[in-house]
């Protein structure tokens, strides 16, 4: 049976991305989104032992840490709108995509905090809405309510 670093370092391997897209959603800026992964595994790399919940919590100390990056300054703009999408294929599907991409961060970065980081959680992290309410220590309804009310603004500013 692998220790907890094995078993963080395989996590790390496997949900990269997702964790990535998850600070992003909280700091808006790729830079602040990297530290904070980084830092979350540096604390978590210092746990005597493996968490209950390996996934959630995980992903709670990289929105903790996302947090800690957003309180040391100010919330810049969202400047890296390419940087929630998972690389493409090739040249022409980055290109055919390209435009979608950025109508897609305009209209997530036009969307409340926690509009934003429910529907990131939810459909670039991969994250079941119970695992959303665990790590974020919020009622079941509220993110269900949240991640609802976000892709309906998220729909009606694409469809324009």
């Amino acid at each position: 049976m692998p220790g907890l670093n094995g078993m963080l370092e395989r996590f790390y391997r496997e949900h990269r991305q997702q964790l990535f897209t998850c600070a992003l959603a909280v700091t808006r800026c790729a830079d602040r989104a990297e530290d904070a992964v980084q830092e979350a595994f540096c604390r978590l790399l210092r746990l005597e032992r493996a968490p209950r919940h390996l996934k959630a919590y995980v992903f709670r100390a990289v929105r903790n840490a996302a947090l800690d990056q957003v309180r040391g300054g100010g919330r810049p703009a969202l400047e890296a709108d390419e940087s929630i999408f998972a690389p493409g294929s090739g040249p022409r599907d980055q290109a055919a995509g390209h435009e979608l991409q950025r109508r897609v961060a305009e209209a997530l970065a036009a969307l409340s905090d926690d509009e934003r980081e429910t529907v990131v959680q939810r459909l670039y992290g991969d994250l079941t809405f119970r695992e959303i309410a665990e790590i974020r220590q919020t009622p079941l309804g509220t993110v269900a309510a949240w991640y609802h009310r976000g892709l309906q603004k998220l729909r009606a500013r694409l469809e324009e």
